[in-house]
This record gives C-alpha cells, sequence and structure tokens, in this order.
C-alpha cells in the first residue's frame, strides 16, 4: 500500500492534502507534516495545504488558499477523514485525477482510489509517521515531529484513550527525541478560552446522567451564542462529562443553526458508532459524531445511547 501511494506522490506535479470539516490536531497536524515532509523530498512539485483555518489550531499552522483550477489533473491525498462528505473542501477536490484516502477511523466509505486505512492507529499523525519511516527519501525534521506530536496527543487526549498503544508511545518517544517541546504542545492541546471556562461551567450545572450511567446535555442555539465562541473552541469541553465517574458514554448536542443540531459521540467502554451511523455519522468505536436535523432525532438518538448500557 505505501508504496503504491508513493509511485503516485512521484507521478503527480500538483498535490493538494485536504482533511475534515471542524479539524482538530491530529487532522490539521497530518495535513501539514505530511505537505512539509513532501515538499523536502520532492521540492519541485506544487504541493498545497488546503481548508478552513481555526484560530484555535494557528499554533499548529495555517493553511493556504488553492484555486479551483488548480485541482485539475491533481492527485488529492485526504488525510483523517472517515467519508468524502466530511472533506473541508467545496466539492474541488472531485476535479482531482486521483484521490488517496490515509486515516484511521473504520472504512465505513472507502471513497479514495486508493484506501490506506489502519483504524487500530492511535491517530493519522501515527500513521504519516509510519510512512515517513518505511520510505527512505522522507525525513521528517523538527518541525514535522512537532505537527505530528501535537496530532498523537491531541486524538489520543494525552495518551488517556484505549487506543494508545505501545507504538503510539514508542512513536510519541522517536518525535520527542527531535528535541520538540512537548510540555508546550500538552499546554495548547490543555488550555482553554474565558469563554470556554464558562461553558464548562454552564455544561456541569447542566448535564443530565440516567440510571444507566449515560451523561448528556443539549446547548440549544441561543445558549451557545451567549460564550461567542472561536470556532472549534467548542470541542474542548467534549471530554467533559466523561471525567465523571458515574458516566459511562455521553454526548454533548450543540444547536450550531436553528434546527441543525452537531452530537459528539463518547465511551469509555461500549462501542459508540453504531448510534452515530444509524443518524447518518460515524467515526470511531469509542468517538463519533453526527448532525441531525431536528430535536426528534436528537431525542431518539439521545434514547439509544442510555439503552447501549442496558
Amino acid at each position: 500500500m505505501i508504496d503504491e501511494i508513493m509511485n503516485n506522490i512521484e507521478h503527480y506535479e500538483t498535490i493538494i492534502i485536504l482533511r475534515h470539516q471542524n479539524p482538530d490536531p491530529d487532522a490539521v497536524g497530518s495535513q501539514i507534516a505530511l505537505a512539509n515532509i513532501l515538499r523536502e523530498a520532492y521540492p519541485q512539485k506544487n504541493i498545497y495545504i488546503a481548508g478552513i483555518d481555526l484560530s484555535v489550531l494557528d499554533w499548529i499552522g495555517k493553511m493556504q488558499q488553492v484555486d479551483s483550477d488548480t485541482y485539475q489533473n491533481s492527485l488529492v491525498i485526504a488525510v483523517d477523514t472517515a467519508n468524502a462528505r466530511r472533506i473541508d473542501n467545496n466539492g474541488d477536490y472531485k476535479k482531482a485525477d486521483k484521490i488517496i484516502k490515509i486515516d484511521h477511523h473504520p472504512n465505513v466509505d472507502p471513497f479514495g482510489d486508493i484506501n490506506w486505512v489502519d483504524d487500530t492507529a492511535s491517530s493519522c499523525a501515527e500513521m504519516i509517521y509510519e510512512l515517513a519511516d518505511k520510505v527512505d527519501n522522507l525525513k521528517i525534521s523538527k518541525a514535522d515531529a512537532y505537527s505530528l506530536y501535537a496530532g498523537m496527543v491531541g486524538d489520543t487526549n494525552r495518551f488517556l484513550y484505549a487506543d494508545t498503544t505501545y507504538k503510539t508511545l514508542e512513536v510519541a518517544a522517536k518525535l520527542a527525541k527531535t528535541g520538540i517541546d512537548i510540555s508546550e504542545i500538552s499546554l495548547h492541546e490543555d488550555e482553554m478560552s474565558t469563554r470556554v471556562a464558562r461553558l464548562e461551567a454552564h455544561i456541569l450545572d447542566n448535564f443530565q446522567v440516567t440510571d444507566s450511567g449515560f451523561g448528556y446535555i443539549v446547548i440549544r442555539k441561543d445558549t451557545l451564542e451567549k460564550f461567542n465562541l472561536d470556532d472549534g473552541e467548542l470541542d474542548h469541553v467534549v471530554p467533559l462529562i466523561g471525567r465523571i465517574k458515574d458516566v459511562n458514554n455521553w454526548i454533548v448536542v450543540s444547536e450550531k443553526d436553528l434546527n441543525r443540531f452537531r452530537v459528539n459521540l463518547r465511551s469509555k467502554n461500549v462501542s459508540i458508532n453504531g448510534v452515530a451511523e444509524k443518524f447518518g455519522g460515524g467515526g470511531h468505536p469509542l468517538a463519533s459524531g453526527v448532525y441531525v436535523g431536528s430535536m426528534d432525532e436528537v431525542k431518539a438518538l439521545i434514547k439509544d445511547m442510555d439503552n447501549l448500557n442496558k
């Protein structure tokens, strides 16, 4: 699989690296590191990273503006993206001559012409490290190590989650050996604005826990607007309910627009991605997401999540 990926990378003069909507440190870190690794190995090629910038992730890096025409006859590599509709792109990627998918989520949508999917990996960043480690002419700089370590720390919640393996820790140690400031990265991942702190207080005051150990909160649009969050800041509060001992699985529901609800699903042990897929989303067994279009769907999803513990 890696040989096939590299053959295509060597063939194309224009390469555009994309990732999913509402990006997290793994998506951005994988995207930026892969682009820089390839630029170092192939300085004659045109290699771009595209997507919406989020100020909360500026410490990892920023995106580029890529014209629609640039996608013609290009190679698109989509990282950390489980399904095509979540690609952070207005559809220009469909103009590409070939698409490569590199991802660590269950492969429910093999949208690439080439699909390298490893759902045992802790993060896409871990896979990008593996790619560079196995190809002689690909080198990981200190800056690339910073981006990849940020991605690994982000997707494992600082090595808390169950998909953290000995391999994950070995890769993290090798990245740390480059001399990156791992404490700085962890502090970036942990810090929050005053706005987010107040939202966390609101959640702790208002979340519900059922008898089965399912925790949830629904934050309606008018309430959410009071916190005046920057894009991406809401993601910081998603793990909060799970820190409570009596909670086994949980969701954070946020009404982004009128009757358009983003649902983040999480679990400590029971698989929840089947519930997400039922409502049109997906993700990992213990971390998934979906958008739904009504409070009736939200209520149905809450019922299904509660029933998982019974």
